[in-house]
């Protein structure tokens, strides 16, 4: 007969627990697999980015400190990264710029970089702008207002059903409530849409048709365009000639801007300008302003509210709170 072997009480417990183990990890990653989580759609990242806009701080200075009961006027930033807060910070050895006043979500108060309406959190081209046009559109208080979400392309702006439209069909109705003149709009986009590889005459009739909707809602200055696409390795050849052809048709309501793509290495951080590429990109972007901005009024001397307000509302129109 032959003797039966036993096994050791305590082998047999390690295996069984081996095989538990075994059977709740394949249950776990069969569970892990069901539970894949969602895949963020690009109107979703791009929602996203809209909540990230900067707000008023809430330590701003009001406006009313700086126009002293004069008339102001409203200049329009609308874009992407290099018109909102995605440069390089200043060195801070230098001397800062000073605050300048900015309307956002029906408010106005004094703010430095990062400006309210962009995102990002670093420098802006538009205090340095500001400064070079003196803070005055002939001979008025500027007021700035901003909408400049990253990465967005003209489709994003376009788009009825879109986060982007949304948020600016809000800025821009909220724009009008201050009874402010708009006495201009500055376009700073065009790198989302060179790495897309938008055709010309998409860019162009998208950009036409953004001008007319703004302008149907009361946005009805006249544009300045950069051209605006430099984002290696992409080619913004497209953008570029759409925007030529836009500033080509008379009375279009198109001006130019500055040609920021002049601008490379070593004035860029990657897509974005260096502290000394935001000095350099302020000094285009005034050079192309100057000479509309600095014209006086009409009637009266500059820096007096007795000329005409520009359009969108009249002079006896405009209130500051």
């Amino acid at each position: 007969m032959t003797e039966e072997r036993k096994m050791p009480p305590l082998l047999a417990v390690a295996i069984g627990a081996v095989a538990l183990l075994s059977c709740v990890g394949m249950i776990t990653a069969g569970v892990a697999m069901l539970r894949q989580p969602e895949k963020t759609t690009p109107a979703d990242a791009l929602a996203r980015r809209v909540e990230s806009i900067h707000g008023m701080p809430v330590t701003a200075q009001d406006c009313g400190t700086v126009f002293k009961g004069e008339q102001p006027v409203i200049v329009v930033v609308l874009g992407q990264s290099n018109a909102g807060n995605h440069a390089d910070r200043a060195d801070p050895a230098q001397a800062p710029l000073p605050p300048i006043p900015v309307l956002h979500e029906g408010g106005c108060g004094l703010s430095g970089a990062p400006l309210p309406g962009g995102t990002g959190d670093g420098g802006s081209l538009w205090p340095a702008v500001n400064q070079a046009l003196g803070g005055r559109w002939q001979g008025h208080p500027i007021v700035w207002s901003v909408i400049a979400v990253e990465g967005t392309s003209i489709d994003d702006w376009t788009r009825p059903d879109g986060a982007l439209r949304r948020y600016w069909t809000t800025q821009v109705d909220r724009l009008k409530g201050t009874h402010w003149p708009v006495a201009a709009v500055l376009w700073q986009q065009g790198e989302a849409d060179a790495r897309d590889r938008t055709a010309m005459a998409e860019y162009r009739d998208a950009l036409a048709a953004l001008r007319t909707d703004m302008g149907m809602r009361g946005l009805r200055a006249p544009w300045w365009l950069a051209r605006s696409t430099y984002c290696p390795p992409h080619d913004g050849g497209q953008v570029r000639e759409a925007v030529r052809e836009l500033l080509a048709i008379p009375d279009s309501g198109f001006l130019a801007g500055p040609d920021t793509d002049a601008l490379s290495l070593p004035l860029r951080n990657g897509c974005h300008f260096t502290a000394d590429g935001v000095t350099r990109a302020a000094a285009l972007w005034a050079d192309a302003l100057r000479p509309e901005a600095g014209k006086p009024t009409a009637a009266g001397p500059a820096g007096t509210a007795s000329g005409p307000a520009p359009e969108g509302a009249s002079a006896s129109d405009v209130k500051v709170p």
